[in-house]
C-alpha cells in the first residue's frame, strides 16, 4: 500500500514538472511559431515577458497541483498506473486547463497571447501522453505504436462520455469568450471591469484636482512659471499657442504668443513641445526671454525642428512673433517621429535641450555631423570668456549661440561640441533636481522598454543598440569609445503603460511623503508614479494618482512650481480643446476620477455600410479584416499596414488616418502606391472610414 502512494506522488510530480516544463517551452515556441496558424485566426504578435512567464508557470502549476492532488485522492492510484486511470484524469485535466486560462484572462494583468495559451495546451498534452507511453513501455503492456493507439482509443472514448462532453463545452468557454471580448464592445467593457476588480489600483493619499475648473486648452503640453512671476501660469498648446493664465485663480487668459502659422500641419508627435524662460527674466533688463522648441512641416522639402528665442519684453504678441531669433534649425525625417522636447536651464545658466533620434536629415546619422538623439547644452547668453564659436554645421542652421568650453566633447572629431550625453531615444521631458543639479529625464521607448535615466556629463545611455536591460538587436550607429549608463528605472509596455514622462524630484513642503522622490508619469495611462531619487537602481515605483484622459489624450508634463505644488498637464483631444491642467491634491479633496469611455460614434454611422465601403475600395490591398493581407499587397512593393494592430493605432491619431486617406501617399510624403480618396469619396465618408479602422483591433483581438 505504501508502495502504491508512493508511486502516485512521484506520477503526481512528475506532472507538475511537465507542466512547468510545458509553460516554459510554450513561451520560447510561440515566439518563434503560430500555434493557431493564420489562416484559421490572423492574431497580432503580444509582447509577454519572461516575468509574465513565471508568472503563468505558477498559476498552470498550482491549478494543476489542486486537480492533481484531488484525482489523487479519489482514484488512489498514480495517473499512469493503467489507461482507465488516465482517461479519466485527463478530463480532470481539461478543467484544470481551461480554469487556469480563465484566471490569467480575467483575474491578472498578464497580457493575454492566445498564442502562449494554445501552445501550453499542446504540449502540456503530449508531454502527458508521452508520459503515459513511456509508463506502458516500461511496464511491458505495448510496443511504442500500439500504446500510442490505446492512449488516442482511452482518451476519444472517454471524451465521448458525458462528462467528457461537459469538459469539452468548459474547454470551449475561454475561446468564446475571447471572441466576444474582440466583436462585442459592451462584453469587452465588463471583462475589462472584472480584470480591474481582481486588480484593484492601490490607495494612494493623493489625487488630482483640476486647476482651472472651466478652462480648457487646445493640447497643452507643458505648464510653465515664468521668474520673478508668482501670480501667473504659462501654457503652451501643441499648436504653437501660449496663454498667461493668473495662479492660482485661472482667471485672466491672455495670449502671449501664437506662432501656429509657422507649424503647418499639427501630426504624430510635431508641434510646439517645449518652452523655457530665462533664469534672469523679470529680473534683468533684456533678459525677458522664452525659449521654444517646435517642428515646423510646412517646408516641401522635409520638416524642420527650431529652438527660436522670442522676446516677451515686448507687449504686443504680434510684436513677440515677429522677434523669433532661430537657435537651431535642424532638417529631420518626414514620419514626425522623436522630437524630443524639454528645454531646460540648468543651475549653471545654460541651456540644455533634449534631440530624439528622428532628428536627422535622411540617412546622416553620426554625431559628428548631425545634433540628435541626446542632450545639448548651449550658451545663449555668448560669453567668450567661458565659450567658444561652434563648429561649422552642414546639415541646417546654428545661429546666436556660444558652446561652454568645459563641454565634454569639446576638442573630439567624431563628436559634435554641443552634445553633453548621447544614445537617448526620445527624451521628451527632463529637469534639474535643485538641490544638487542632477538631471532626470525620461526616454521614451519603443514597443517594450520605458526608461528613467540620470544624466551625466560625457555618458552614453545606449540607444540604440540596448533599451532597459535588453539587447535591441540594433547596432550602434558608430563607435565613440564613451562610458556607457543604463536606467535608474525601466518599465515593460503593459496594455496600459506604454509612454514615459519625465518628471521632477519633488523638494517642496507641500507633500510631505514625497519629499526627495522622483514623480513621474506615464502619458499612455495617464498614471502618475514616485520611486527613490537615492539608489542607482530602483526596481518598484509606487502608483500615486491617476488622470481621466488616457492613450493619446494623456499626460504630456509633470511640473513643480516654486510655492511647491505639482502641476500635471494632459492633452485632451486633438479634435476639439479640452486639455486641462491639474493640481496634486490630498486624496479627499480630489475632483478628477477615472471615467467610463465616451460613446463619440456619429449617429449617422453605419458600419455595416462602411464596411462594404471599405470591401469595396480598401480590402484588395489592405485585406479584408485590414491586416494588410490582401491579394495585392504583394505586388505593391511596400510593407502594408496592419489595422488590427493596437500599436498600429497607438502612433497615429484618427486625423492622421483622415489626412492619408484624403491626400494619398504622395502629400504624406509616403507611399505613390495609397492613393488620394478626397475626390472619390465624400468627407463624411471619409470620416466613416476612419472610425471603421479604429474599431478592427476590437474585432479581431485578444486583449
Amino acid at each position: 500500500m505504501r508502495q502504491e502512494a508512493y508511486r502516485g506522488w512521484l506520477s503526481a510530480l512528475t506532472q507538475l514538472i511537465l507542466i512547468a516544463i510545458a509553460c516554459v517551452a510554450g513561451y520560447y515556441l510561440s515566439r518563434e511559431v503560430d500555434i493557431i496558424p493564420k489562416a484559421i485566426l490572423h492574431l497580432p504578435a503580444v509582447h509577454v515577458s519572461q516575468a509574465d512567464m513565471w508568472s503563468l508557470t505558477r498559476i498552470f502549476v498550482a491549478t494543476y497541483a489542486l486537480q492533481i492532488g484531488l484525482t489523487l485522492l479519489l482514484y488512489r492510484t498514480g495517473s499512469f498506473s493503467n489507461l482507465k486511470r488516465f482517461a479519466n484524469e485527463y478530463l480532470f485535466y481539461l478543467f484544470a486547463y481551461t480554469s487556469a486560462s480563465l484566471y490569467s484572462f480575467l483575474a491578472t494583468t498578464i497580457n493575454y497571447d492566445p498564442q502562449l495559451i494554445a501552445a501550453i495546451g499542446l504540449l502540456s498534452t503530449l508531454l502527458y501522453v508521452m508520459a503515459m507511453l513511456v509508463a506502458m513501455i516500461k511496464r511491458g503492456e505495448a510496443a511504442f505504436f500500439p500504446a500510442l493507439a490505446q492512449v488516442i482509443g482511452a482518451l476519444l472514448k472517454r471524451i465521448a462520455s458525458i462528462p467528457g462532453v461537459i469538459a469539452i463545452l468548459y474547454f470551449l468557454v475561454p475561446l468564446a469568450m475571447g471572441k466576444a471580448f474582440t466583436s462585442d464592445r459592451d462584453i469587452a467593457n465588463r471583462i475589462t471591469q472584472i480584470r480591474i476588480w481582481f486588480n484593484p489600483v492601490e490607495t494612494s493619499e493623493w489625487g488630482l484636482k483640476n486647476l482651472f475648473p472651466g478652462t480648457v486648452f487646445a493640447q497643452p503640453v507643458l505648464v510653465r512659471q515664468a521668474p520673478g512671476d508668482a501670480q501667473g501660469l504659462y501654457v503652451l498648446e501643441r499648436n504653437g499657442v501660449v496663454y498667461r493664465v493668473d495662479f492660482p485663480s485661472g482667471d485672466n487668459k491672455q495670449l502671449a504668443l501664437d506662432i501656429s502659422d509657422q507649424l503647418g500641419e499639427v501630426e504624430v508627435e510635431n508641434g510646439a513641445v517645449g518652452l523655457a524662460f530665462h533664469p534672469q527674466f523679470n529680473q534683468q533688463k533684456g533678459k525677458d526671454y522664452a525659449y521654444l522648441y517646435y517642428t515646423d512641416t510646412r517646408p516641401e522639402e522635409g520638416q524642420v525642428n527650431r529652438l527660436s528665442r522670442f522676446d516677451f519684453s515686448l507687449t504686443d504678441p504680434a510684436q513677440r512673433k515677429a522677434s523669433e531669433q532661430v537657435l537651431l534649425a535642424l532638417p529631420r525625417t518626414k514620419d514626425g517621429f522623436h522630437n524630443g522636447g524639454s528645454v531646460e536651464f540648468g543651475p549653471d545658466g545654460y541651456l540644455y535641450i533634449g534631440l530624439g533620434e528622428g532628428v536627422h536629415p535622411k540617412r546622416i546619422k553620426t554625431s559628428d555631423v548631425v545634433l540628435r538623439s541626446g542632450i545639448l547644452r548651449l550658451d545663449v547668453d555668448m560669453d567668450t570668456s567661458r565659450s567658444i564659436d561652434p563648429e561649422p554645421f552642414e546639415h541646417g542652421e546654428l545661429n546666436h549661440y556660444l558652446v561652454p568650453k568645459d563641454n565634454p566633447f569639446v576638442g573630439r572629431d567624431d563628436i559634435r561640441n554641443e552634445y553633453w550625453a548621447l544614445g537617448l531615444r526620445n527624451p521628451f521631458r527632463f529637469t534639474f533636481d535643485p538641490k544638487n543639479g542632477d538631471l532626470w529625464l525620461g526616454d521614451v521607448g519603443s514597443t517594450i522598454w520605458e526608461e528613467v535615466n540620470l544624466i551625466e556629463k560625457g555618458k552614453h545611455y545606449q540607444f540604440p543598440f540596448i533599451e532597459g536591460y535588453e539587447k535591441s538587436g540594433n547596432n550602434a550607429w558608430e563607435d565613440l569609445g564613451l562610458p556607457e549608463v543604463g536606467p535608474v528605472y525601466t518599465y515593460q509596455h503593459s496594455a496600459y503603460d506604454r509612454a514615459v514622462i519625465g518628471g521632477m524630484v519633488y523638494r517642496g513642503d507641500n507633500y510631505p511623503s514625497l519629499k526627495g522622490k522622483y514623480v513621474f508619469a506615464d502619458n499612455y495611462s495617464a498614471k502618475l508614479f514616485v520611486m527613490p531619487a537615492d539608489q542607482p537602481k530602483v526596481e518598484e515605483v509606487k502608483l500615486i494618482a491617476r488622470a481621466n484622459q488616457y492613450a493619446q489624450r494623456g499626460v504630456s508634463s509633470v511640473v513643480q512650481l516654486d510655492s511647491g505644488e505639482i502641476l500635471v498637464t494632459t492633452l485632451g483631444a486633438a479634435s476639439e480643446p479640452s486639455g486641462e491642467v491639474l493640481l496634486l491634491v490630498k486624496a479627499e479633496d480630489a475632483d478628477v476620477f477615472e471615467e467610463e469611455p465616451q460613446d463619440t460614434t456619429p449617429k449617422d454611422y453605419d458600419e455595416d455600410t462602411t464596411a462594404a465601403l471599405y470591401a469595396v475600395n480598401c480590402a484588395r490591398c489592405h485585406g479584408a479584416t485590414g491586416d494588410g493581407q490582401g491579394p495585392d499587397s504583394g505586388m505593391l512593393g511596400v510593407e502594408m499596414p496592419d489595422f488590427t494592430s493596437p500599436m498600429f493605432h497607438f502612433k497615429r491619431s484618427a486625423e492622421d488616418l483622415h489626412a492619408v486617406i484624403e491626400k494619398g501617399g504622395v502629400q504624406m510624403n509616403m507611399s505613390p502606391m495609397m492613393p488620394p480618396w478626397g475626390g472619390f469619396l465624400k468627407p463624411q465618408e471619409i470620416e466613416h472610414l476612419v472610425i471603421y479602422l479604429q474599431s478592427l483591433p476590437d474585432k479581431h483581438h485578444h486583449h
